[in-house]
């Protein structure tokens, strides 16, 4: 028996002032009414709306804004069916675009059938769309349209397992960085808590940054993400930032070119290019395209380390994306093979000996300091405990252990997200992302990320 949807069970908006009327008339049986009051409760970042019943009206809600965007009023009639009585649409601009009310109409008839009926109905699709842009537009709509019954649901022929990856990735990485950046500095921390939270420092949100560069060019380009992170610095956007990357904002500010610009030697072995790496590992091959990988690490960090540190995190990312991680693996005997020799490595191979320590014993190992000789290599170490362990209780232990707690746990964030996806993030988890106050603008960038993926 599929859950009933309640109004308390999603964050949603009220409906605005401005509504239009819609002439949509239907009337369904009492077997399909009792089916429809169970509404839907979004599972995964694919279930598009939120559905529940109350009070004798269907409210459908976009799920990722909260936007109220239908309300459909019903009446039992004296043969025991029900009958659509009143039909209202959001009609701001600033929350919803569709302003045709015929579409409309058909979309409400195609949003009941399938989601809250589970019947294989066609997608109504607009008559302005060609090609790509179809399977793009339905998916924007309604995802993967999984009813709320266990009935099979068409899928667009894409890889589903990369898409949740990138989004649990980039939600991943957010938590860790929000809740991380709270208790950085605090000495004698006693126990993490999910509900008090600092926001997103440059770990997120210089990843954000390379995302957009992505979505704006639709390829990975070094120039192009140098030119997005000046951007967000000249809007007063970026906050925490390392002295290699302050450098490197600056230089570019004054005009110096993204190849020379930053710091180079011993002083740019920081992690704060790993910090903001992992959107790579969607959209470019690790194996032929570490020359591109190496300019955008090199836009702030002009080191061998650094370099090899972003190699190791898009590593463990190809590894969870391309399924080679495989249970009973260890996540770090298949990156050290891939790796050059350098203190990365080497840090990496202490904790392959002892693949048995706990995370705090692996922190008193090799370190958790912003280098990223330790950030990466102990990040990696504990984010590969996904497999026996909740990802709470893993960025709970990070960011117990000291150090640089918000970038250790926005990395680990970002590898463990991958490999549970979307729907592996239990409701503590997700209410912390709820409390971010970008969530909005982070949930956009995934599904512009996706459907970019998707018209690859």
């Amino acid at each position: 028996m599929a859950e009933i949807a309640k109004a308390s069970d999603w964050k949603t908006e009220k409906l605005p002032g401005k509504v239009g009327i819609l002439d949509f008339q239907k009337v369904y049986s009492s077997e399909e009414f009792d089916r429809i009051k169970l509404g839907l409760i979004p599972k995964e970042m694919e279930d598009k709306w939120f559905i529940y019943y109350d009070n004798h009206s269907l409210h459908i809600h976009r799920s990722w804004t909260g936007y109220h965007i239908y309300q459909i009023t019903l009446q039992s009639q004296k043969d025991n069916t029900y009958k659509v009585i009143q039909t209202l649409v959001n009609r701001n601009k600033d929350q919803y675009n569709q302003q045709n009310d015929e579409y409309d109409v058909l979309l409400i008839d195609y949003l009941i059938d399938r989601l809250l009926l589970g019947k294989n109905v066609r997608f109504p699709m607009s008559t302005e769309l060609t090609g790509e842009a179809k399977a793009v537009y339905k998916h924007s709509m309604v995802g993967y349209a999984t009813p709320n019954i266990k009935e099979p649901a068409t899928a667009i022929n894409l890889k589903p397992g990369k898409v949740h990856s990138l989004y649990g990735c980039l939600i991943g990485g957010a938590i860790g960085d929000a809740v991380g950046s709270y208790y950085e500095g605090q000495a004698n921390v006693k126990s993490v808590e999910f509900d008090v939270i600092n926001g997103i420092t440059d770990d997120t949100q210089l990843t954000l940054a390379t995302c957009e560069s992505i979505i704006d060019s639709g390829h990975v380009s070094a120039e192009s993400i140098a030119k997005k992170m000046l951007e967000w610095y000249n809007k007063g956007k970026l906050s925490g930032l390392g002295s290699s990357t302050l450098k490197a904002l600056r230089d570019l500010q004054v005009g110096a070119h993204w190849a020379l610009s930053g710091r180079s030697g011993e002083y740019a072995a920081g992690n704060g290019a790993a910090m903001r790496i992992s959107p790579l590992a969607f959209f470019v091959n690790v194996e032929t395209d570490k020359t591109l990988i190496r300019d955008v690490c090199n836009i702030t960090h002009k080191n061998d380390e650094a370099y090899v540190g972003c190699l190791s995190i898009l590593y463990a990312l190809n590894f969870l994306v391309s399924d080679r991680w495989r249970p009973g693996q260890s996540l770090i005997d298949l990156i050290i093979p891939e790796l050059p020799d350098t203190s990365v490595r080497d840090n990496l191979l202490k904790l392959q000996i002892s693949p048995s320590l706990t995370i705090r014993e692996a922190a008193q190992l090799i370190g958790t300091s912003g280098h990223v000789v330790e950030s990466v290599p102990f990040s990696i170490f504990a984010a590969q405990k996904i497999v026996e362990h909740k990802f709470e209780d893993i960025l709970s232990e990070i960011i117990l252990c000291g150090g640089d707690t918000d970038t250790n746990a926005s990395l680990a964030g970002n590898i463990m997200g991958a490999a549970i996806g979307f729907t592996g993030f239990s409701s503590k988890v997700l209410a912390t992302f709820n409390k971010i106050r970008e969530r909005d603008h982070i949930t956009r960038i995934g599904n512009e990320l996706m459907q970019l993926l998707i018209t690859k």
